[in-house]
C-alpha cells in the first residue's frame, strides 16, 4: 500500500466517525489547528499528515492506525469500554450506548442487527420496575465494586436520572430499523436473575418478585405485538417506531454481538465479560460479521409480520418460562 493510499484509508476511518451532517474539512481544521485549505490538501493527499497529526486524530476519534496499514490483516484492533468503578462507571456505560445509538440515528440509511443470547437490553428500559431491577442486579453482581454490600433490591435506589437515561436509550433504539436473532431461551438470564435474588433473600417483599414477573410478561406481550406489526412503535397502533424483524434460531444460541449498518459503513460490537464493549470498524472483520449474520438469518425463521403460527409458538414458550419463575418465587 503506497503512502497516498495509507493516508486515504486512514482519513476514511476518521470520516466514518463523524456525523454526515458535519464538514470533514472543518472538523479536521479545528482539531489540527490548521486552515480549511490546508485540511483539504491533506484530504486530497497533496500534503502528507505528520506523525503528530495522526496521533492527535487517533486519540481524538479513538481509532487505530493498524486498520489503515493492514485492512485485511487477521489482527483486529478493538476499542474497549471496560466497565469498572475507576474509569468507566455504570452511568458512563449507559451513556456510551446512548451515544452510539445517537450516532447511527443521524444516518439516512441505517440498521441494527442484534444476535442475542440475552434479550437486548433496550427492551427492559420500557418498564420502570424491571429496568430498576436489571440495573440493581448488574451493579451488585457484575460491576467490579468492593463497596457492593448485602443491600436488598429497592427500586428507589436507582436514580431517576439513570432510569430516564434508560428510557431515552429505548426511544433512540425504537427509532432505528433493527433485526434481532434469538432463541426461545432469550429470557432465561433475566428469569434466573429473579430466582437468584429470591434465593439470596434480597427482595424486600415477595410482591417485588411477582411484579417483576408481571413486567416480564408485559414486555413479551408488547414484543409479540411489535413483531406482528413489524414496528417498534407503541400500543395500540404500533406505527410510530422503526421497522422491526425478529428471527427465531432454534439451534444456535447467540453471543450478544451487534452490527451497525450505515449506508456503506459498518461497525461491529462484541460484548465481553458481560458488560465490556469491544468496538471495531475494521472492514474485514465487519464484512465477516455481516456474512455470519446473513447466514444465521437464512437458517432462522422469521416470526414477524404474517408468521402468526411460528410467532405464537415462540412467545408461548417464553411465556411458559416466565410462569415457571412466577411459581418458583410465589
Amino acid at each position: 500500500m503506497n503512502k497516498e493510499n495509507i493516508q486515504s484509508s486512514f482519513l476514511n476511518q476518521v470520516r466514518s466517525k463523524l456525523s454526515p451532517s458535519l464538514s470533514f474539512a472543518d472538523e479536521l481544521a479545528e482539531l489540527l489547528n490548521i486552515s480549511r485549505d490546508s485540511a483539504y490538501r491533506r484530504i486530497r493527499g497533496e500534503t502528507l499528515l505528520s506523525l503528530d497529526e495522526v496521533k492527535k486524530m487517533c486519540d481524538h476519534f479513538r481509532i487505530s492506525l493498524d486498520d489503515a496499514l493492514s485492512p485485511s490483516s487477521e489482527v483486529v484492533t478493538f476499542q474497549v469500554r471496560a466497565l469498572n468503578t475507576e474509569n468507566f462507571s455504570f452511568e458512563k456505560w449507559l451513556r456510551s450506548i446512548f451515544e452510539k445509538l445517537s450516532m447511527i440515528s443521524q444516518f439516512s440509511e441505517k440498521e441494527v442487527i442484534y444476535h442475542a443470547k440475552d434479550l437486548p437490553i433496550f427492551h427492559f428500559f420500557q418498564y420502570p420496575l424491571l429496568s430498576a431491577f436489571k440495573m440493581y442486579f448488574w451493579q451488585k453482581f457484575f460491576v467490579r465494586n468492593p463497596d457492593n454490600g448485602s443491600e436488598k433490591f429497592n427500586p428507589s435506589s436507582i436514580s431517576q436520572d439513570t432510569l430516564s437515561l434508560g428510557m431515552r436509550i429505548w426511544e433512540k433504539y425504537a427509532s432505528i430499523p433493527s433485526i434481532e436473532i434469538m432463541s426461545a431461551e432469550v429470557m432465561m438470564t433475566t428469569l434466573r436473575n429473579i430466582e437468584f435474588t429470591k434465593d439470596c433473600g434480597l427482595f424486600a417483599t415477595q410482591d417485588d418478585a411477582l411484579r417483576l414477573c408481571d413486567e416480564c410478561n408485559a414486555m413479551i406481550e408488547r414484543m409479540n405485538k411489535q413483531a406482528e406489526f413489524g414496528n417498534k412503535g407503541t400500543p395500540p397502533f404500533y406505527q410510530d417506531g422503526a421497522k422491526y424483524e425478529i428471527y427465531h434460531n432454534e439451534v444456535l444460541i447467540g453471543d450478544n454481538s451487534i452490527l451497525f449498518r450505515m449506508g456503506e459503513k459498518r461497525v461491529s460490537f462484541v460484548i465481553a465479560n458481560n458488560f465490556d464493549i469491544l468496538t471495531t470498524s475494521q472492514e474485514s472483520f465487519c464484512h465477516q460479521t455481516e456474512q455470519h449474520f446473513n447466514n444465521l438469518i437464512s437458517k432462522s425463521t422469521l416470526i414477524s409480520h404474517n408468521a402468526q403460527r411460528e410467532r405464537a409458538k415462540f412467545f408461548n414458550t417464553v411465556a411458559k418460562r416466565i410462569e415457571e419463575t412466577r411459581s418458583y418465587v410465589r
